[in-house]
């Protein structure tokens, strides 16, 4: 008689989430909450043009709470963003950090509020258990995603760029999980329909090197496959139709969810060719991931057919009369599709990068620890072929 394996699952911590619309009403009550006074809202170029940071702003001061306003963050936030960051928290005497944005603004606040009480350069502050116990503990956040697609606000790291290396890096720690996160669909519905694309395609991708993981489990598949559903379901819709409110509100919760269930399983190699495009071209994540994302589905399809079978039924093309070959061929042309009519399809070349371009990029996703989690060994061959065929 064989022991059956069970598969162990670290589940948590997460932020108190509150899902609502005008969630982010709730804001002066958490900084209270939290015992701050003083507070800084880190939020991105892009969305500093926008109302949004400075209707954030006046909330917390109608309550009494002082704010000053850092939204210096690239579209590719970089190490310097964090240094800059970093001092301007701590020349503001800030108590708690606010994220304000998509996932730009988000990894950035929690590098930042690592760097506002540690006295080094953001390179040196990379996430890992050792490491990250050396450092004094980040200034509290609560996090406040206007985008639906990183789930950013649901782990303690920050994906960072570092322009001397040209290569994404991972800082943060256990301390710069957000304490609170809101999620508010009706800050998303300014968002163009392009970065809206840009951000449910890094959800739907989420979810689905989530569910194709080296180290799947039930609690996980649960969640991603809901995902998938909530993300073929209302993408189109909120793309087309961007005051629709409630397609936004189901692409937040997908998002969200999607962060809860990857913390438990990690990414893959979609996501290592992504950091990869962004670190050296600074293309926006979600176009990077739309870029590779259906060749990484053909590539990972040899140890995967079966779940990718599955992803069929919510993808909404599945055939139960039909062989589990025919169903994973069909939930790859669904998203092939759905990448296409959400206006992200592309090759390579179009954007910049030159056939000569591919084997560093090869190599920068190599070097990338998301690959840990990949349900196939990639090799640079494996990674040159993907990049050939999307160039």
């Amino acid at each position: 008689m064989t022991e059956t394996q069970i598969p162990a699952i670290d589940i948590g911590p997460y932020p108190a989430a509150a899902f609502a619309a005008g969630a982010v009403e709730q804001l002066p009550r958490l900084v209270r909450t939290i015992g701050a006074r003083k507070t800084v809202l880190v939020s991105d170029r892009g969305l500093a043009a926008t109302p949004l940071p400075e209707q954030a702003a006046q909330l917390l001061r109608q309550n009494g709470l002082a704010v000053e306003v850092f939204a210096e963050v690239h579209p590719n936030p970089t190490t310097e963003d964090v240094d800059a960051g970093g001092a301007f928290v701590r020349a503001a005497e800030a108590e708690a950090v606010i994220s304000l944005g998509g996932g730009s603004a988000l990894d950035a606040a929690k590098a930042i509020a690592l760097a506002a009480v540690n006295d080094r350069p953001a390179a040196e502050l990379t996430w890992s258990t050792e490491a990250s116990a050396e450092l004094a503990p980040a200034l509290p956040i609560v996090a406040i995603p206007t985008t639906s697609g990183t789930g950013s606000e649901c782990n303690d790291l920050g994906v960072i760029t570092d322009p001397r290396q040209q290569r994404k890096c991972y800082l943060g720690g256990p301390a710069c999980l957000a304490r609170y996160a809101l999620l508010d669909p009706v800050l998303t519905l300014s968002l163009p329909p392009r970065a809206t694309a840009a951000a449910g395609i890094d959800c739907l991708t989420h979810a689905v090197e989530s569910f194709l993981s080296a180290r799947p489990n039930p609690w996980a598949d649960g969640l991603d496959l809901q995902v998938v559903r909530l993300v073929a379901a209302n993408l189109r819709r909120a793309v087309s139709v961007g005051d629709d409110l409630a397609a936004r509100a189901n692409l937040m919760l997908a998002a969200h969810t999607a962060g809860l269930a990857m913390r438990t399983t990690g990414l893959g190699v979609v996501h290592g060719i992504g950091h990869s495009l962004g670190g050296r071209f600074d293309l926006p994540h979600g176009q990077a991931l739309a870029l590779v994302f259906v060749e990484c589905l053909r590539f990972n399809r040899a140890v995967r057919e079966g779940r990718l079978a599955r992803l069929a039924e919510p993808l909404g093309v599945a055939d139960a009369r039909k062989s589990a070959a025919h169903n994973a061929d069909a939930a790859i042309e669904a998203v092939e599709r759905l990448v296409a009519e959400v206006e992200l399809a592309g090759r390579l070349r179009e954007f910049g990068i030159g056939e000569g371009d591919l084997p560093d990029l090869a190599a920068d996703t190599l070097a990338d620890g998301v690959l840990a989690n990949a349900p196939r060994e990639v090799s640079a061959a494996d990674v040159t072929g993907i990049l050939r065929a999307t160039w």
